[in-house]
């Protein structure tokens, strides 16, 4: 499988809540300004597309990963692939900068930086080479990118029909007016084929088709059939896809969660490779949503490999 394109630096802030973070700040800047401290953090390497490829990697799969970094950044993301079936193909550009707060929910402010400038000009003849040579082509994050509905219709034009494309946009829910734009590209161009959203990001899509339901099966079902596409939905209590007429579901088990950031990218590579592997809806909405509790509640930030995958039921 082949994934594109952001790399993130994440800064995550544990264990203050949002009101707690606000009380601090205020605090501060009332008496003038200074220094916060004793507030737990760590720099980790993230993104949707270098989330995704990293667990797509641990499960097994051989990746390509084509993405984006500067030279004193470069480390960090080789590091998180080695000893794994990965192929990097990294374009100079600024990797993107997050702040993110985890505490009951996850709040991040990101910077894109060179995520945000990612179009078909990033790619050269050898890399539309290995996308043709891959089994599903995966464009992550098109929130942050300004050429993202660019970067999906070159995919199409030089790919054709008959190779998938995996869209999982990401939030995009400070460009919903863009994204309905892409959404009418989508069912008119088929720029896609498999759409990946949580339960939050489906709703705005399900209200901007005129589709009158909060029922979150069928929003699946509906958002499928107006988009011509597999559509595929994880919620907090279940996870569902439907590719316009059946719905699969599967029930999320409880969770003791460690952290958020980065669990729907665990989520979409235990969905894609369950596909790949020829399972049943059932059991690949099963298999991704263990994967996703497996990460959730990692003590290592690790995505599972394939053989913790298999040491529980599926």
């Amino acid at each position: 499988m082949a994934v594109m394109h952001d790399f993130y630096v994440d800064r995550l802030v544990h264990g203050e809540s949002l009101d707690g973070v606000r009380k601090m700040l205020a605090e501060k800047a009332s008496a003038g300004g200074g220094g916060i401290h004793g507030v737990a953090q760590e720099e980790v390497r993230g993104g949707n597309a270098v989330n995704l490829a990293v667990a797509a990697a641990r499960l097994g799969l051989r990746t390509l990963l084509i993405t984006h970094s500067d030279r004193n950044h470069e480390q960090m993301l080789k590091e998180a692939f080695r000893g794994l079936r990965a192929e990097l193909r990294i374009k100079p550009a600024l990797p993107a900068l997050t702040v993110a707060f985890e505490g009951e929910v996850n709040v991040m402010l990101g910077n894109e930086r060179g995520a945000s400038d990612f179009g078909p000009s990033k790619m050269d003849e050898s890399d539309w080479e290995a996308l043709e040579d891959s089994r599903v082509v995966c464009s992550m994050n098109w929130a942050a990118n300004r050429k993202g509905t660019a970067l999906l219709v070159a995919l199409r034009r030089r790919l054709g029909r008959e190779k998938p494309i995996y869209l999982d946009p990401a939030d995009f829910r400070d460009n919903v007016s863009g994204f309905r734009d892409l959404l009418r590209r989508i069912a008119d161009a088929h720029l896609v084929d498999w759409l990946s959203m949580n339960e939050r990001e489906s709703l705005t899509v399900a209200e901007s088709l005129g589709l009158d339901t909060d029922n979150l099966a069928e929003v699946c079902r509906g958002v499928a059939a107006r988009l011509g596409v597999v559509f595929d939905l994880h919620g907090v209590n279940k996870s569902y896809s439907s590719e316009g007429t059946r719905v699969a579901e599967a029930r999320v088990g409880k969770v003791r969660a460690r952290r958020f950031t980065g669990a729907g990218d665990v989520w979409d590579a235990g969905a894609i490779f369950g596909r790949l592997k020829g399972m049943t809806e059932p059991q690949r909405l099963k298999f991704a949503n263990r994967a996703a509790k497996l990460y959730l509640e990692s003590r290592d930030m690790l995505p599972p490999s394939l053989g913790q995958m298999q040491e529980g039921p599926v």
